[in-house]
């Protein structure tokens, strides 16, 4: 059998590693010859594995050659296994314990030299446990290497730091929650971001603004968390970033009217740079009664073009997603 695959070309021999799992494929082919070890270790360049409860004790000879890796049992495992790693998640069924985060924290550099994604699901509970203090403050205080790029906390709230934070390797970042008056100091500390992704409440420090502009950060996902959408506040705030280019916004506006006009007068015209604009905007019932000229809106301007208002849940939505 193993004389009529060696006959094969490489291109088909991946072609059937692709429809085993990883472990499954080193089990059974590494070792018999150098052809077929020099395949598999070209193929392990992207080699991914899902560990569950159901092969994490199979992993431990071929840890190295596992370029991605996500975490999803609730069994004890050494993570600091993984030198190769690009790609860690860790979460979100069952989240990662206290153990598994201390040993992410543990000296980065040294076990993850080439980790350049991060995503680590926890509940709003536990992200004060000392473990996960000690990964957010390691995060923005560069103990992890620059080849982190991207980072996504889900659930995580940013507060105000007690140490130096400033993070210049960071193009990404994902988190649960950020104070509109903390905003400007997150971008401040991640001077080279790109794509911010958070949920925003509370009042914006309109008073004290400063002249600092992001001059990187062009894409942003916000989900408004307050009963109401204010334009002002969130229009001073986002001539932080002047560069924007593309924009997404969710959120609830209860007012008696949806005025595109002002939308855009007050929020879009502002940006030199946007090129995609989306939104999911919940409405009252009583500016659905006013009778939203729809095409009105999507005439106004190309960014409004594929607007559309629709009900779900019992709740009228006015979106362009």
């Amino acid at each position: 059998m193993i004389s009529c695959l060696e006959d094969l070309p490489d291109e088909l021999l991946l072609d059937i590693f692709s429809y085993l799992s990883p472990i499954d494929s080193f089990i059974l082919f590494s070792y018999i010859n150098n052809r077929f070890n020099s395949i598999l270790c070209d193929q392990s360049i992207q080699l991914g594995i899902q560990i569950t409860n159901n092969n994490y004790n199979k992993i431990n000879y071929f840890a190295d050659y596992f370029t991605h890796i996500h975490i999803c049992n609730d069994n004890d495992i050494d993570i600091r296994q993984f030198n190769n790693v690009r790609s860690l998640i860790l979460g979100p069924y069952p989240k990662p314990t206290d153990e598994l985060l201390n040993q992410l924290v543990e000296q980065p550099l040294k076990y993850f030299p080439y980790l350049t994604q991060l995503t680590v699901y926890q509940s709003l509970s536990t992200w004060y446990s000392p473990p996960s203090v000690r990964l957010w403050t390691q995060l923005f205080t560069n103990k992890f290497s620059s080849r982190l790029k991207h980072c996504s906390l889900p659930g995580r709230i940013f507060a105000l730091p007690t140490t130096f934070f400033y993070c210049p390797s960071l193009r990404s970042l994902s988190i649960g929650g950020c104070s509109l008056r903390d905003l400007p100091i997150l971008l401040s500390t991640l001077p080279n971001l790109k794509f911010l992704s958070t949920d925003l409440w509370g009042i914006a420090d309109i008073k004290n603004q400063s002249s600092y502009h992001h001059s990187n950060l062009s894409h942003i996902c916000i989900k408004f968390n307050q009963q109401t959408i204010v334009l002002e506040e969130l229009s001073c705030l986002l001539s932080y970033v002047p560069y924007l280019k593309i924009f997404t916004i969710e959120g609830t506006q209860k007012h008696d009217t949806f005025n595109i006009d002002y939308w855009y007068n007050v929020l879009i015209s502002q940006f030199e740079y946007l090129k995609k604009f989306y939104c999911t905007i919940r409405l009252s019932d009583s500016i659905v009664n006013n009778k939203i000229d729809i095409n009105y809106i999507r005439n106004f301007n190309k960014l409004f073009s594929h607007m559309k208002l629709y009900r779900r849940n019992d709740s009228p939505f006015i979106s362009n997603q």
